[in-house]
């Protein structure tokens, strides 16, 4: 099977992690590195052996032999890059948040359908096998009472917030902040699990940089609500907990869970959740389903995929757009 040619926007960690998953799962081949400075682009192409580097926008989307892009900017950039990948006819991948807004997912959806290209949000953890495999005990509860989802971790960045400095990550320019960063991982999960809520309460702290260091929002739901904890500013040690009728879910994360248990309503017995041991790199599982989407768009199966993947990625900015409002 031929691989697909990778060009990769940005040098950060996650675009390492990246990388390294896209070439583990065999599917493919690394082409390009862009970054604005060349020295960052050529410790790329050394690192990974890509064929080329670039520090010129448009010459790196004009490589004839790129088939997909990972775009991995700051979250500002990730529209008008992941739109300029699409232009140039060439399948997206774009970190979470993928937009900043719900007008602006649209426009990139329905350019990628015009251009017939796929573009995809990186939210990393629903493609996760011991996710997938709690999605699935959770379809089967017997009904649902609530959940309390939370992914808090201090950033070191914050350091340099409280130092007077703006780091993109805290940058209302960059569009940073704790939803737009660990936020919509609960997001995510809570859409992912329960589906659309019926209305969205949102609550933030501020930093001196204008954005959110961390929040709380309730989506409540017919029969029920799920509060959302969040933040950047701070180290939540709590777990995350589903409940239903007889039983409640505890998991020690929200991403690259490792442990879950279900304990008893009644009795308190605890009963472990048996899990896979997690992945070296958490990415190779949505780096394998994109591929496959992208080599094989036209089976049903990978329709039906694209088109669950799509669905959820809308509804989860519909959400986002309420936070950031209200907030």
């Amino acid at each position: 099977m031929t691989k697909l040619g990778l060009g990769t926007i940005g040098t950060s960690m996650i675009t390492e992690q990246f990388i390294e998953a896209a070439q583990a799962s065999e599917a493919y081949a690394y082409q390009a590195v862009y970054s604005r400075h060349m020295d960052k682009a050529e410790i790329f192409k050394g690192r990974y052996q890509a064929e080329s580097a670039y520090d010129d926008f448009e010459d790196f989307l004009s490589d004839p032999d790129i088939d997909v892009v990972y775009v991995a900017s700051p979250n500002s950039l990730h529209f008008s890059q992941a739109k300029a990948v699409i232009e140039h006819g060439k399948h997206a991948i774009v970190e979470k948040p993928m937009v900043t807004s719900l007008d602006q997912w649209t426009e990139l959806t329905e350019l990628a359908k015009a251009k017939g290209v796929v573009v995809v949000e990186a939210a990393r953890h629903i493609f996760e096998p011991n996710f997938v495999k709690l999605t699935q005990m959770i379809k089967d509860f017997e009904g649902i009472y609530g959940a309390t989802l939370t992914y808090a971790k201090y950033s070191s960045r914050y350091d340099n917030v409280l130092a007077g400095e703006e780091p993109p990550i805290f940058s209302p320019k960059f569009a940073g902040g704790a939803v737009n960063d660990l936020g919509i991982y609960t997001v995510y999960a809570a859409l992912r699990w329960f589906g659309r809520p019926e209305s969205v309460h949102a609550f933030s702290k501020k930093v001196q940089t204008g954005v959110d260091g961390s929040g709380t929002a309730i989506l409540r739901y017919p029969d029920f609500d799920v509060t959302l904890h969040y933040g950047k500013i701070l180290t939540a040690t709590v777990p995350s907990e589903v409940y239903s009728l007889d039983q409640t879910l505890v998991l020690d994360a929200i991403t690259g869970v490792e442990q879950a248990e279900l304990v008893d309503a009644k009795t308190r017995e605890r009963t472990p959740v048996e899990l896979d041991k997690s992945a070296d790199n958490p990415l190779i599982w949505e780096a394998k389903a994109f591929a496959d989407v992208m080599q094989h768009p036209d089976t049903s199966g990978n329709k039906e995929a694209l088109d669950e993947w799509l669905t959820l990625s809308y509804n989860v900015h519909e959400v986002l757009d309420q936070i950031r409002q209200q907030s």
